[in-house]
């Protein structure tokens, strides 16, 4: 919180010298966390929704923050600061709390009954749904717990820039899309999952609640191209638990880089790695020019039960080669699994004027 701030007083400094010119030294990402601050602001879905300027491009975000009374620019494409309120905004913005207290009014339990810390670490939010549901070893299942599921939705609300960005989710058995749609119905969000069980639920909800601009598909996303009508979009931001082996990963990884939004990306990453894996995310980073700008460790937290023994050993398998786990079945009844989650981004500058 406190990094995020210094950020936008900086911004806010450097605007309001007015040395901040319009030309290709600006960027783009530092415009968008500007306008993710003005969320809060009264007068911002208001005019976001009569908005005839493509936000997608440097220009049409300085006219947007000219028609919401924050900038004016002067002849010499300088630009002057009109509202003052625009960091008093920003803590005007939803409470983790209160984010969380509206999530636990929407799963199918009392409120009384989830709210309790035990129920939220001990149960996943798949089972509230389906609750004989038992988990497919060759899908790499192995779904959070409510409080990790609701602290992914949160995070995710969070840290998004703009409500127009397009969010794919890879897979979804912790049913975070469904508690984004919750949290921010506005959100335009797609889902791959491969299976069928979990996207056949998916659209019930979706249906139940009239979600709308929330597609989901039955397929495996290795088999993206067989997808067009996924190909032809763009998306800037993407959840997912990737597969633990290496060579998924990276098949993973090369489709992803099909469907990036060109401006700017956020991509949340779940899981458990060993060292190759770890390797081959990296190099992702790296090679794309991605920055790690969050880490949050020991994030997830993963409840297991008596049913839930033979996936667990044969997930451990996958990866004893690295860590040389050593377990009987009574020490896997009572361990407690958890994986860091792992924000990645990149923002470009705008040179198309």
């Amino acid at each position: 919180m406190n990094q995020e701030i210094s950020l936008l007083e900086e911004l806010y400094s450097l605007l309001i010298s007015g040395n901040y010119l319009y030309d290709e030294t600006i960027s783009f990402l530092d415009f968008i966390r500007i306008l993710r601050v003005l969320k809060s602001c009264n007068l911002f879905p208001k005019c976001l929704k009569k908005s005839h300027v493509g936000l997608n491009t440097f220009l049409g975000i300085l006219e947007f923050l000219q028609n919401v009374n924050v900038i004016k620019l002067d002849e010499n494409k300088k630009i002057k600061i009109l509202n003052d309120e625009v960091l008093a905004s920003f803590y005007q913005s939803l409470s983790r709390k209160k984010l969380l207290a509206k999530l636990m009014r929407k799963v199918p339990h009392t409120f009384k009954l989830i709210r309790k810390r035990s129920f939220l670490k001990k149960n996943n939010l798949l089972n509230l749904y389906l609750s004989n549901f038992e988990l497919n070893i060759k899908s790499f299942q192995l779904p959070c717990s409510i409080s990790s599921s609701f602290k992914r939705a949160v995070t995710i609300v969070k840290n998004i820039y703009l409500t127009s960005q397009k969010i794919l989710f890879i897979g979804d058995d912790d049913l975070v899309s469904v508690l984004c749609k919750f949290i921010m119905p506005e959100l335009h969000i797609t889902v791959i999952e491969i299976d069928g069980r979990i996207t056949k639920l998916l659209k019930e909800i979706a249906e139940e609640n009239k979600f709308e601009e929330y597609y989901v598909y039955n397929s495996d996303f290795k088999e993206l191209k067989l997808l067009p009508e996924i190909l032809t979009q763009k998306f800037s931001i993407i959840h997912l638990d990737p597969p633990y082996e290496a060579k998924e990963i990276e098949m993973f990884f090369k489709n992803i880089l099909l469907i990036l939004d060109n401006k700017v990306v956020q991509i949340f990453l779940n899981g458990l790695y060993d060292l190759n894996s770890m390797h081959k995310i990296n190099q992702f980073i790296i090679q794309n020019h991605f920055n790690i700008s969050k880490y949050y460790k020991y994030f997830n937290s993963y409840p297991l039960k008596p049913l839930d023994l033979k996936y667990l050993k044969y997930l451990i398998k996958q990866i004893k080669s690295e860590f040389n786990f050593r377990f009987n079945e009574k020490s896997l009844r009572e361990m407690e699994i958890s994986s860091d989650l792992i924000l990645i981004e990149k923002g470009w500058i705008d040179n198309s004027k």
